[in-house]
């Protein structure tokens, strides 16, 4: 790895919502940790209901998350994929997984070519037991970070339930 791409990747772990609040040489603990993976378009990173390798964060290109047409095991099937977001460099996935160890509740897929750093389960444990600053601020930040994906997803569904309302309203005038 060259200086000039690993200060382009210590940018991207830095604008990362996970790594927020790090010192350089916390971030450079990280880095040593990561595994660098690359992935050519179309390549399946996470699969909803099986358990993910880490936390993953984007250094170069895009990433898909969505909901699958058929989940793993086949016992349920949606009428068809559905996009959650379009991940670029600094953001993550699979940050559920390290935190509860549970499968992952989507899938995730490379759109474009791309370079991402991952931190496995085990390391991403292991530096927060052994490092408590570390721990502390990492933990902190997945906090704040699914607090506010959590109070977003609270507004949408306002938004659909007051829909909802005012369509059964506007029904029962008629």
């Amino acid at each position: 790895m060259t200086a000039d791409s690993l200060q382009r990747y210590r940018n991207s772990l830095t604008s990362s919502v996970v790594f927020e609040r790090l010192r350089p040489a916390e971030l450079d603990l990280i880095i040593a940790s990561c595994r660098l993976v690359d992935a050519a378009p179309g390549h399946l990173l996470l699969t909803e209901g099986q358990k993910g390798e880490g936390l993953y964060i984007v250094l170069e290109g895009e990433i898909e998350v969505f909901l699958p047409e058929h989940i793993a095991g086949g016992t349920m099937r949606r009428p068809s994929r559905i996009h959650l977001n379009r991940l670029g460099p600094g953001r993550c996935f699979g940050e559920y997984g390290v935190i509860d160890e549970q499968p992952s509740s989507a899938s995730a897929r490379a759109v474009t070519p791309t370079r991402l750093c991952l931190l496995t389960r085990a390391d991403f444990r292991r530096i927060a037991e052994e490092h408590d600053r570390i721990g502390k601020t990492v933990y902190a930040n997945l906090l704040r970070f699914l607090i506010s994906r959590l109070r977003s997803k609270d507004k949408e569904l306002d938004l659909i339930v007051f829909a909802d309302e005012s369509g059964a309203k506007r029904e029962r005038a008629d």
